[in-house]
């Protein structure tokens, strides 16, 4: 595997990329015992099971691990797909309209929370990471998800913008890198600092509710009350049980695989449905389907039923709380209690051929089960992606900018770019901005303030790395050069737009791996150089 020189020339004994200067006796233990190491862990021990289970000495063993890596990886990108087609598009879409919100406040809002909110929980709750990695992975994250997600959208599903409501996400989002460039010159950030940016946030959200309230005043209620066509088949004749073909509805809403796809697919295609089958077999029995296009919204009574106790269950266990104790009985006890009343009141009030008035409140159940696996099948492949960068051996900041960016953003990339195939465009672009700017200004404001709490001058120290300007630049650059193609083209999102903010990615990504493998010399390396450096 190639490496770079520079990320080489100054490592640390804790820097888990130090295990390349080892000898291949003390790689496993290395692995093992090091924190930084444990950092590419979530589930499953990735790095382990190259340089302890293979070994880096059985050179071609090693090398076909690694590929099963990328396999894995990829296996983790169809059930990403999957889960956003299936579960969380359908979701989402049902809370719009039960909330009666446009589809560009959904974005900035629902979306933006649910793709963001794992990065930002994670990142506040680990003041003491890495701010060179968390740096570039927040900034490089922001780049990949406005430039290629949202450019995709565009190229998917073209449509015109609102002037102000574009140019509103772009002045914010350039007002927030340019407040960080500008205060992180010197690689310090003090509270003030920090209030500012979780403050632009927050003006930002209270802009984009108080401009939708605006907008809804003045179209008047034309649209609120709905189709008052659309009636509901509620008058069913009172002889039928409720009960009636409760293990057939059943069995047909749990079968993992689409029959009629079965008989019109190849081989090819019913491989991939046997692949798809376990994993989504498990989000069936979990997440409840709420699709307001399909007979009876997606509501299945008996699985519906099951969901209220498999989910919470699943959430608990996942998160490692299902034993912690809460009045001396155990979470997963409290769950059981509490569901099973709940499942025997909703099989005596609601009946198998329709769906019960509370069936909304199942919006709920399957926004948070799709949240929780995003998240879990994201984190897995930011440990693949870590792992694969300590192979390649990748600098922090090339790591942060690239791979983990990359890892952190593929539940975004997957959900925004299945809503955009669905026709919900508008919703998969604002979520696009809003995402990122959650995370950059609360991610990044919250987890500085208490970075600077935990020092006595309360100002925290933060090192941007040798990709840290480069970061800065090429995402300001992204931002303009977006907003500038929307004003000529009179704020039409054509697909011109989108392939116009690719390509800068791609320039801006290519200068970066140009600057790591020292071709050229990266942005901001003269003015703040390595503090390891003899």
């Amino acid at each position: 595997m190639s490496s770079s020189q520079n990320s080489t020339d100054f490592l640390r004994p804790d820097d888990c990329a130090y295990i390349h200067r080892l000898p291949v006796d003390e790689q496993c233990e290395f692995v093992q015992t090091t924190e930084a190491c444990a950092e590419s862990q979530y589930y499953f021990n990735y790095a382990g099971f190259l340089y302890c289970t293979i070994g880096s000495d059985r050179e071609i063993l090693f090398d076909v691990g690694f590929v099963l890596l990328l396999c894995v990886c990829v296996y983790y990108f169809i059930v990403l797909g999957t889960t956003a087609d299936q579960f969380f598009c359908p979701t989402l879409a049902a809370i719009a309209k039960s909330l009666n919100i446009s589809e560009a406040l959904a974005g900035v809002t629902i979306l933006a929370f649910g793709n963001g909110s794992p990065d930002l929980f994670t990142a506040v709750s680990n003041p003491d990471a890495d701010t060179e990695l968390m740096f570039s992975e927040l900034v490089g994250s922001a780049a990949f998800v406005i430039a290629v997600i949202g450019g995709l959208v565009l190229l998917i599903q073209p449509f015109a913008f609102p002037p102000w409501g574009i140019s509103r996400d772009l002045a914010f989002f350039i007002a927030a890198i340019v407040w960080i460039t500008v205060k992180a010159a010197d690689e310090r950030f003090t509270l003030f600092d920090s209030s500012v940016l979780i403050g632009m946030y927050l003006l930002f959200i209270a802009l984009v509710i108080w401009q939708f309230i605006q907008a809804r005043e003045e179209e008047g209620r034309s649209y609120a009350t709905g189709d008052a066509n659309t009636v509901h088949e509620q008058n069913v004749a009172s002889n039928i049980p409720p009960n009636e073909g409760i293990l057939n509805d059943f069995f047909s809403h749990l079968n993992p695989i689409d029959l009629e796809d079965w008989d019109e697919g190849g081989w090819v295609m019913r491989m991939f449905f046997l692949l798809k089958a376990p994993f989504l077999l498990l989000l069936l029995l979990t997440i409840p389907i709420v699709d307001t296009t399909v007979e009876r919204d997606g509501w299945c009574k008996l699985l519906n039923i099951c969901h209220c106790l498999t989910l919470p269950l699943l959430i608990v266990f996942i998160n490692g709380v299902a034993f912690i104790k809460l009045a001396n009985v155990r979470m997963f006890i409290w769950i059981i209690l509490f569901a099973v009343p709940v499942m025997v009141v909703i099989f005596y009030t609601s009946r198998t051929d329709r769906c019960p008035g509370y069936h909304k409140t199942f919006t709920l159940l399957s926004f948070l089960g799709c949240i929780q696996a995003i998240y879990v099948v994201a984190q897995e492949v930011v440990s693949v992606l870590e792992t694969v960068g300590i192979v390649l051996n990748l600098s922090k900041s090339l790591l942060g900018l690239s791979l983990l960016a990359w890892g952190n953003s593929v539940g975004d990339l997957f959900s925004n770019v299945a809503l955009a195939r669905q026709g919900y465009g508008k919703m998969a672009f604002a979520a696009c901005f809003g995402g990122p700017l959650l995370n950059l200004c609360l991610g990044l404001g919250l987890t500085l303030m208490a970075k600077a709490f935990s020092v006595p001058n309360l100002v925290a120290e933060v090192r941007k790395g040798v990709m840290g300007e480069n970061c800065e630049a090429y995402l300001f650059q992204i931002l303009t050069t977006t907003w500038l193609c929307l004003l000529f083209t009179n704020f039409q999102g054509r697909r011109s737009v989108g392939l116009s903010m690719i390509v800068t990615y791609l320039m801006f990504l290519s200068f970066s791996f140009l600057g790591e493998f020292e071709l050229i010399h990266p942005y901001g390396t003269d003015h703040h150089p390595d503090p390891n450096e003899g």
